[in-house]
């Protein structure tokens, strides 16, 4: 990342990121990808400030738009453009998924890599922002039933390649540990030692959940299980709520 001062002003700063975790591998599909940076890059200058001042961001050069970065516009106030880079078209979604699945099938047949990037290597950035413990019950379920749609795409690619039983499962697990989600086991239950979703939460915060807080990972398993197996999982430890690990139970 840097703030580009040539371009930036009083009130307009523009931030470049390069070989973005939310845009890489989706070069040239004709659309912006970024769902996460930019309402990020807002709401951090709206805690900073003592002013108080609504800030907005807007993503005005993509990976996905054929640029060599990913570029943002953050001001206090409205940005014109703002509604417009929230609409997408429907053929620039299916160029995005159409990439997606393809990138699947060949890591999961041929085991090629899911991203390369020129620096970073050919890890997979898998986000925390899932388990930000603030955020609106609304948002916690739109996380858990978009975890539940991968999951269950994830399945469908499998059992579409004509992978069963066991060697879906391996398959999933590997896709795990590529994403360095944690260290897992399946048996007769699922755990996550190391769980990137739930385990920075004790660093920030004294007081232990209540509840479990994986909200992604939750859905993703029962989307994942209920296409291959028909079972559904249910979260019963949680790093978040003071357990060693997180684990899941089949019901």
């Amino acid at each position: 990342m840097e703030y580009i001062d040539e371009i930036s002003k009083t009130d307009e700063h523009y931030i470049r990121v390069y070989e973005s975790y939310e845009c890489s591998g989706f070069e040239n599909v004709g659309t912006t990808i970024s769902l996460i940076f930019a309402p990020l890059l807002a709401g951090v200058c709206h805690g900073l400030e003592k002013e108080g001042r609504e800030w907005n961001a807007v993503e005005t050069k993509c990976i996905g738009l054929g640029d060599p970065y990913c570029e943002f516009k953050l001001v206090p106030g409205e940005i014109a453009e703002l509604k417009n880079s929230l609409q997408k078209d429907s053929l620039a979604l299916e160029r995005i998924h159409d990439r997606l699945m393809q990138r699947l099938t060949d890591f999961f047949l041929h085991e090629k890599p899911l991203v390369e990037r020129a620096k970073l290597g050919r890890n997979l950035a898998y986000s925390p922002e899932t388990s930000f413990p603030f955020m609106a019950e609304r948002f916690r379920m739109a996380f858990r039933m978009g975890g539940a749609r991968a999951g269950k795409k994830i399945g469908e690619c499998l059992m579409g390649s004509g992978l069963t039983g066991d060697t879906t499962m391996k398959r999933m697990v590997s896709l795990l540990k590529y994403a360095k989600v944690g260290e897992i086991t399946v048996d007769e239950t699922i755990k996550i030692r190391d769980n990137v979703e739930s385990n920075w939460i004790p660093l920030f915060y004294t007081t232990k959940w209540e509840e479990p807080c994986c909200f992604f990972t939750t859905g993703f398993l029962n989307g994942f299980f209920s296409t291959v197996k028909n079972q559904h999982v249910k979260e019963t430890k949680c790093i978040a709520m003071g357990d060693p690990y997180c684990e899941w139970e089949f019901r």
